[in-house]
């Protein structure tokens, strides 16, 4: 993979709702219909994401009937999304770790 294809896919993959898209689509092949209640998002909003991940050459789509069935198409992108999954990396799932609170008994004598 050169440099250009490496920061086009990390770029895609860099936005959240592609990235679960992408993810979705790794575990297995999904109708259009079917994406946006699997990560939480409009239809509206999902397909134009889908669109852009067709356009870059991530996605690939084939229609059956009246549906339309989408997969991952860049086998680069499978790689870089298992390393991802395997080496537990992927924290979108999680929630951020709360603050601990600062004492604040020596604020004023700083000064």
């Amino acid at each position: 993979m050169n440099q250009e294809k490496a920061i086009k896919i990390f770029k895609a993959l860099g936005e959240e709702t592609r990235f679960l898209i992408v993810k979705e689509l790794l575990n297995k092949e999904l109708c259009a219909c079917e994406i946006p209640l699997k990560i939480n998002r409009t239809q509206s909003n999902t397909s134009m994401h889908l669109s852009k991940l067709h356009d870059l050459g991530i996605v690939e789509s084939r229609r059956e009937g009246k549906s339309i069935i989408y997969s991952v198409k860049d086998k680069d992108v499978i790689k870089i999304m298992s390393l991802i999954e395997n080496k537990n990396i992927c924290v979108i799932d999680q929630k951020p770790k709360k603050r601990k609170k600062r004492d604040n008994k020596n604020i004023g004598n700083r000064m």
